[in-house]
C-alpha cells in the first residue's frame, strides 16, 4: 500500500510539472508553430497512458476521444464565418451527433464484450 501511494503522489507530481512545462512552451517563443508543439508532447503522454489500458477501456478511451475532438472541431468552427451558413452549422451539428452515438454505441459493446471476458 505504501508504494502504491508513493507512485500515485510521484505520477501526481510528473504530471503536475508536465503540465507547468507545456504552459511554457505555449508562452514563450522559440520559432515554428508553438500550439502544434505543445499538441505533439502531448501525443506520447497519451498513449502512453492509453497503452496501460485493457481493450475495454481502450475503446471507452476511443470513443470518449471521438466525441470530444468533434465537440472541439464544432466550437472552434463556429468561429469560422464561413460556417455561419445555417445549412453547414446543421450538417456540423448533425455530424457530432451521429460522432456521439456511435461513440456510445462502440462504449457499450466495449463494456459488454469486457463483461463476457470476465464471465469466461
Amino acid at each position: 500500500m505504501r508504494e502504491l501511494t508513493k507512485s500515485m503522489f510521484s505520477y501526481s507530481w510528473a504530471m503536475s510539472l508536465f503540465w507547468a512545462k507545456q504552459m511554457v512552451n505555449m508562452t514563450v517563443p522559440t520559432g515554428g508553430n508553438q500550439w502544434e508543439r505543445a499538441a505533439g508532447n502531448f501525443e506520447p503522454v497519451t498513449r502512453a497512458t492509453v497503452d496501460q489500458f485493457g481493450s475495454t477501456l481502450k475503446a471507452a478511451f476511443n470513443a470518449g476521444d471521438n466525441v470530444q475532438r468533434g465537440f472541439v472541431d464544432l466550437a472552434f468552427g463556429m468561429f469560422n464565418p464561413g460556417n455561419w451558413d445555417p445549412n453547414r452549422f446543421m450538417r456540423m451539428s448533425a455530424d457530432a451527433a451521429q460522432q456521439t452515438a456511435r461513440a456510445a454505441q462502440e462504449a457499450g459493446q466495449a463494456a459488454a464484450s469486457g463483461m463476457r471476458q470476465q464471465q469466461s
